[in-house]
């Protein structure tokens, strides 16, 4: 045992020798360019976890065809649930879940399906510079031991019809913020009332205080489901000089930060694309970009290879792979996206039922249909970037009762979580937004446009009527592919014509501008609808109906009512 160890160190040595000596560039973002000096072999099992007892007895049973990786290459398991793989220093091993088995979660939900080989912990000399980390990263792990087994637990239900939760950006900066996180979000999903497997955050799990983590995972763990984490640009430990080790401290609490499980008849696949340029380093004016790395995109179309072409593949990512809105007359391709996302479509080729998930964009919600026109010649799919869970901010808009910030995003979309409900391979998300001031229910928002002439201070939809007034109708997490009718006056339903444009209501919040309770800001949107509201309306109320049906075959309507008065 002595000598082995002797020779773990060794190696470690000559590993750290090598990278200290390396330039930056030379180093790969998923960190897959290591010496060969450093490789050890690691062997072990997957098993079914019968008794609990974290360990594999005699007569617990392998699972054969689980896809075991170091993040640079991927091996399955044989029939008896062996596998053996190399591992260098800073490596994470990992499996990919299969879909009849679950694993286990520590005592905060996260699911434990890795193993950090770090010896030395965090190296604090990386090409060359001396690193003072900002925050905790990863303490010394000690020797590879002899075998690393993982358990997983057999499912009592692995139906291909089940429920998710997906959440975008829940990004608290301060205590007072994570607060708010907990009032808006964990109370309403304690004890599951949605009936989900598991959730997936698609990044920016806090706002740049990674010090939140612990409080964070303690908060969702409430909900005693699994949750599933992805980096964003706000998780990164700013005092790496490069990429390779920017999501230390977050691997110290959740794990590899790219990997993939399997769930029902869905592949699912959580990609960091979020590459940070360096310790003051800038991608033009930004410190990071959206981006794959090539050594990413080899591993994953390993991971692809051993999934049938026949499954649903979800993609999530933070930034997203894409976002833009048609109206028919001007694209609005003003959304962050995935600089590289062609090369991932030549991965993702050999599959036909594939959904994007994404969060990031602060402002707007978007479902873009990926097509012909993006390159991709086969069955469309939709990259969908995510309403946001935190909106345009906790610290923005106007507070209510609880004392919770009303973050509404800058087009209109109130913040808010998804239940994800899969029907064997195909998708549909569910938005929930939040109940600021009204019903979680109320999935869309009818506004005059411009607004009725007051007949006193503060009247609510009561004053005269102006000319070309609009009917607008904000969809919330629409897109181009819905369908919106509305009705006045109880008169035949007339379709409402899709248009990019900002949201009246949200204009109407600049007169919060400069105060205490200002709101981020007004952009175009995709998920709006107008049509003329007619000019000879008799004074009175009057009323509107508004009836929808979403792509996803999912119908929701409201109404709204005004008083024409005359002067």
């Amino acid at each position: 045992m002595k000598s082995i160890v002797t020779t773990n160190h060794l190696e470690l040595f000559r590993f750290l020798i090598c990278l200290c000596c390396l330039p930056t560039a030379a180093l790969s973002w998923a960190n897959c360019d290591y010496p060969a000096a450093t490789a050890e072999i690691i062997r072990g099992s997957v098993y079914i976890e019968t008794n609990n007892n974290s360990r594999r007895d005699r007569m617990e049973a392998g699972i054969a065809g689980v896809s075991v990786s170091n993040g640079c290459d991927v091996v399955q398991t044989d029939p008896g649930g062996n596998y053996q793989i190399a591992i260098h220093p800073t490596q994470i091993l990992f499996i990919s879940k299969p879909a009849k088995f679950d694993v286990p979660v520590d005592e905060y939900s996260v699911p434990q399906f890795f193993y950090k080989h770090y010896p030395e912990g965090t190296p604090t000399q990386i090409a060359g510079t001396s690193v003072q980390w900002d925050w905790p990263v990863i303490e010394s792990t000690g020797p590879l031991p002899s075998l690393i087994n993982f358990g997983l637990i057999m499912r009592e239900d692995s139906d291909t019809e089940f429920t998710a939760h997906a959440f975008a950006d829940t990004q608290a900066k301060f205590e007072l913020s994570q607060d708010m996180l907990r009032e808006e979000l964990i109370n309403p999903l304690i004890a599951n009332p949605y009936g989900v497997d598991f959730g997936i955050t698609v990044g920016d799990v806090v706002y740049d205080n990674l010090a939140l983590y612990d409080r964070h995972k303690a908060m969702m763990g409430l909900m005693d489901i699994p949750q599933w984490y992805l980096p964003g640009n706000h998780d990164i430990n700013f005092s790496s000089p490069n990429a390779v080790f920017a999501n230390e401290t977050f691997k110290s609490h959740f794990g590899p930060t790219y990997y993939s499980f399997n769930h029902g008849n869905v592949h699912f696949v959580a990609l960091n694309n979020v590459e940070y340029a360096g310790d003051g380093k800038k991608f033009g004016n930004s410190a990071y970009r959206g981006f794959i790395p090539e050594d990413q995109l080899n591993w994953l179309e390993q991971d692809l290879a051993y999934v049938s072409p026949d499954k649903l593949i979800v993609i999530a990512t933070h930034i997203p792979l894409i976002s833009e809105a048609d109206d028919g007359q001007s694209q609005l391709n003003s959304g962050p996206r995935t600089e590289n996302f062609s090369r991932l479509l030549k991965v993702l080729k050999p599959f036909s039922k594939l959904y994007g998930l994404a969060g990031h964009d602060t402002s707007n919600s978007w479902k873009v249909e990926v097509n012909h026109s993006h390159g991709w010649q086969g069955q469309a799919w939709i990259a969908h970037t995510l309403a946001e869970v935190r909106g345009s901010g906790w610290t923005k808009g106007l507070t209510d009762a609880r004392g919770v910030k009303d973050s509404i995003m800058d087009d209109g979309n109130p913040n808010g979580f998804y239940v994800l409900r899969f029907s064997d391979t195909s998708l549909t998300p569910d938005f929930i937004p939040f109940p600021f001031g009204g019903d979680a229910n109320a999935r869309l928002r009818i506004t005059l446009d411009p607004a009725l002439t007051q007949m006193s201070e503060g009247s609510l939809n009561r004053g005269s009527l102006q000319q070309n007034t609009k009917v607008v109708v904000n969809l919330f997490d629409g897109g181009a592919r819905d369908s919106v009718w509305a009705s006045i006056d109880g008169n035949e339903r007339t379709a409402m014509t899709y248009t990019v444009r900002t949201d009246p209501f949200i204009e109407n919040l600049s007169k919060y501008k400069d105060t205490e309770n200002a709101y981020s800001g007004v952009s175009r949107s995709s998920h709006i609808w107008e049509i003329n509201l007619p000019e000879n309306l008799n004074p009175g109320l009057h009323s509107i109906k508004v009836d929808t049906l979403d792509e996803f075959g999912q119908r929701r309507n409201a109404a709204m009512t005004f008083e024409i008065v005359t002067n």
